[in-house]
Parts: structure tokens; C-alpha cells; sequence
């Protein structure tokens, strides 16, 4: 019952609405659009004010505005200036040469109750499954991403990247 009502009332807002579009847009006369055409040509264009310039004049600043202090710097005297006679001491690194593991990265699994990631990667043709953190030899998985594996040989980190077969 209720619906029946409610459907009538929705139809009745349609038709007034509709109307008052028809009505606007097929309502109007043609001596409104006159009137308002004799109004328009009777607006005169000329401005009823004046126009005047203002003018000013800028100045060069001197000072940087972005300065926090306001010291003044002296120019330094070549005179003053002593020459350094210490030699500056290098240190020899030596670069060793570390020779990595081959290396390759099959893919991940992760379980549901699992929160790190199982890897399976292959090292030196043997083949390993092992959780981020964990070690192999000298060998530590540090992070395990969907295309790339981040390991660390000696304290050194490498990015190995997943072979697509």
C-alpha cells in the first residue's frame, strides 16, 4: 500500500519537474527577449570613473634578506695567509677482492601463519631453501622481495634479481 503511494508522489515531482523545464525553455515570449535587447543597447559603454596610474619606484637591495646574521666579512689579506706545511696524511686502503658465491634467485613462498618469506635460491649449483635472516656458510639472506633477493657476503650487500624461466 505504501509503495502505491510513495510511487504516485515520486511521479507527481517528475511531471512539475519536467514542466518547469519545458516551461523555461519553450515558455518565454518573445517580447521579454525584446525588452531585455532594448535595455542592452541602452547600457552606455563608457566608464563612468577614471583611470589613473600609480607609479613607483624600486630600489636595489645591497643585502641578502635570506641572511641570519649580521656580521660583515672582512677580505681576507694574502699577507696573513700562512702556507700549510704538514702534508696531508693518506691512508692506504687495500681493496680485497672478494670472490662472491654464484648465486640465483628461483623464487619465494609464504605461508599463512608464516612471517617470513622462504626462499629458494641456488648456491654454487646446490640448491637451498631458507627464511629471510638465515645463513648459508658465509652466506646471509638479509630481505626477500617478489623479483629480488638482498643478500650480504662479508658485510657486503648485493641485490641478486629472480631468473624468469
Amino acid at each position: 500500500m505504501k509503495k502505491k503511494y510513495l510511487n504516485g508522489v515520486l511521479i507527481v515531482l517528475l511531471i512539475i519537474i519536467w514542466g518547469a523545464v519545458v516551461y523555461k525553455y519553450f515558455g518565454k515570449s518573445n517580447a521579454s527577449k525584446k525588452n531585455r535587447d532594448n535595455n542592452i543597447s541602452n547600457i552606455s559603454s563608457q566608464p563612468k570613473y577614471n583611470v589613473t596610474k600609480d607609479t613607483f619606484l624600486l630600489e636595489i637591495i645591497n643585502k641578502s634578506p635570506f641572511k641570519a646574521s649580521k656580521r660583515i666579512k672582512k677580505p681576507v689579506q694574502a699577507t696573513k695567509v700562512k702556507a700549510s706545511t704538514q702534508k696531508p696524511i693518506l691512508k692506504h686502503i687495500k681493496k680485497v677482492n672478494t670472490v662472491w658465491p654464484d648465486i640465483s634467485y628461483h623464487g619465494f613462498v609464504k605461508g599463512n601463519h608464516k612471517t617470513t618469506r622462504l626462499v629458494l635460491l641456488k648456491i654454487d649449483k646446490k640448491l637451498y631453501r631458507k627464511r629471510e635472516n638465515e645463513t648459508v656458510g658465509d652466506l646471509t639472506l638479509v630481505k626477500a622481495y617478489n623479483d629480488s633477493l638482498i643478500v650480504s657476503f662479508n658485510n657486503i650487500k648485493k641485490t641478486i634479481t629472480k631468473i624468469h624461466d
